[in-house]
């Protein structure tokens, strides 16, 4: 039998509430330029996929070529507010500790810029992020998810199969990414689309809070 060694997590929506922050960063951004801001639950539908893609669709109709600077600007403002109020979903910390004390291994994957997800995730779990045993964000020489290519790296560097992975996500993307790595997933219900997106997404398994992902595990484990 293989069991699950490796979990990874997605980060925003999945680890940590950070829509409010990469929302108000977006909007000092898009208004630094004089265009148009857009509501939180706007933006929810634009993240997941990559900061290119965020950005390339909240540029105003007339101003298309005018993306990479919105990125490179978004990157200047995230940077200045990127845990201001950021929290890691309720029962998250405990949960990772507890997964952790069991022996499994936990790494982040993620389209969250790696310069972004590193700091974040050393100033929300203390100390240092020392739960993770590697984090992979999002780097320009990398494809983003759901491109296998990133997870593929992250659980060959650390010797575990496919049939020992599980990955945690809460988004269509994350969905997609576990099918197109051959491992198995678990949805996160909390995240920024919810359950009922998740299962038309294509996922069979959906958590209502993080601690699910014990029962889960040892049902899998069994």
């Amino acid at each position: 039998m293989n069991r699950i060694k490796l979990i990874a997590f997605d980060l925003d929506g999945t680890l940590c509430n950070t829509l409010r922050d990469i929302a108000s960063s977006l909007n000092l951004a898009l208004a630094h330029f004089g265009f148009p801001t857009y509501s939180d639950s706007e933006v929810s539908g634009l993240v997941g996929k990559s900061v290119v893609y965020m950005c390339k669709n909240a540029v105003p109709k007339g101003h298309e070529d005018d993306w990479q600077q919105l990125v490179d600007r978004w990157h200047i403002e995230y940077a200045e507010h990127l845990c201001d109020t950021t929290v890691p979903y309720p029962g998250m910390r405990e949960t990772l500790q507890a997964l952790k004390q069991e022996g499994y291994l936990l790494a982040v994957v993620t389209n969250k810029p790696h310069r972004h997800a590193v700091p974040m995730l050393e100033k929300l779990f203390p100390p240092d992020a020392a739960l993770f045993t590697r984090i992979q964000g999002q780097s320009p020489e990398y494809p983003t998810k759901p491109d296998p290519f990133m997870m593929d790296m992250v659980r060959e560097e650390l010797g575990v199969s496919r049939e020992q992975t599980l990955y945690v996500g809460d988004m269509d993307v994350d969905v997609q990414f576990a099918k197109n790595s051959g491992l198995r997933f678990a949805g996160c219900g909390w995240g920024f689309r919810g359950e009922a997106f998740l299962r038309e997404a294509g996922a069979e398994t959906v958590m209502h809070e993080p601690k699910d992902l014990l029962d889960l595990l040892h049902t899998i484990d069994q």
